[in-house]
């Protein structure tokens, strides 16, 4: 009887090792996840401020709310939004 007894307590003892070495994994992975997480982040604020720089560009240069926002996929709205004419557009020389 003893040496079943030994056999679970060995078999616990794996499983809580085996546990242990788990959550090792998993932490590490979290931390991982996190750091590209904030990567993502940053490299999708720095797409954005490309995208807007651009927009503003086209406004600036004439092109029309409609033409811009259907190249870029965003609403006419938003492209008012990003570049108000008033500050945008340059006046086409008589």
């Amino acid at each position: 009887m003893p040496k079943k007894q030994n056999y679970v307590l060995v078999a616990l003892e794996a499983v809580a090792k085996a546990q242990q070495e788990l959550n090792a994994k998993v932490d590490k992975h979290e931390k991982i996840i996190e750091s590209q997480g904030q990567d993502i982040a940053r490299l999708e604020k720095q797409v954005m401020q490309l995208r807007n720089q651009a927009i503003q560009a086209e406004i600036a240069s004439g092109e029309r709310t409609d033409a811009t926002a259907a190249k870029y996929g965003v609403s006419s709205s938003r492209v008012a939004q990003i570049a108000p004419r008033k500050e945008f557009h340059r006046p086409k020389p008589n």
